[in-house]
């Protein structure tokens, strides 16, 4: 008797084999692009974590609203090139000299901004230490800001 023939190798044999393989693959895909999009969001999240932090749609509103004073800590040339209108240029560098102390009479909120809010955590430790309040940070920094198509002033 003659033996049978062998398993077919075509595309469809293969897909009878192993069914599960194309959901995997695609599941595999999509965690991918999640991992993507949400690796970089993820520095922010973290540094933010248990501090008073804003998206830009609030600092706008803020803005609009009670008067809040954003103090931008990026260098002179990046603030040039757009800023949001009406914030005080305060290099992180000069920050230490320039807000030594809070003044009793300030009844504005602080809104720290850099280009990406990893400066601005830095400036939030340093001024609570000095006996600020009233301090926000905006999340993402001037990147989100301008990802949200809010106005630039230069």
């Amino acid at each position: 008797m003659a033996s049978p023939p062998p398993a077919p190798t075509t595309l469809v044999g293969w897909m009878q084999a192993y069914p599960f393989l194309p959901g995997a693959l695609f599941a595999a895909i999509c965690l991918l692009i999640l991992l993507l999009v949400a690796l970089p969001r993820l520095g922010s999240w973290r540094r933010g974590r248990g501090r008073p932090v804003l998206a830009p749609v609030q600092v706008e509103e803020l803005l609009l609203g009670s008067g809040a004073l954003v103090v931008d800590l990026r260098g002179t040339e990046a603030f040039r090139a757009g800023h949001i209108r009406g914030s005080l240029h305060v290099p992180f560098e000069e920050l230490s000299s320039r807000f030594a102390a809070p003044d009793p009479n300030a009844r504005r909120a602080l809104i720290l901004v850099d280009d990406t809010d990893e400066l601005s955590h830095r400036a939030y430790d340093l001024l609570i230490q000095r006996g600020f309040s009233w301090l926000y940070v905006m999340k993402g920094g001037m990147k989100a800001w301008r990802s949200a198509s809010r106005p630039l002033a230069k």
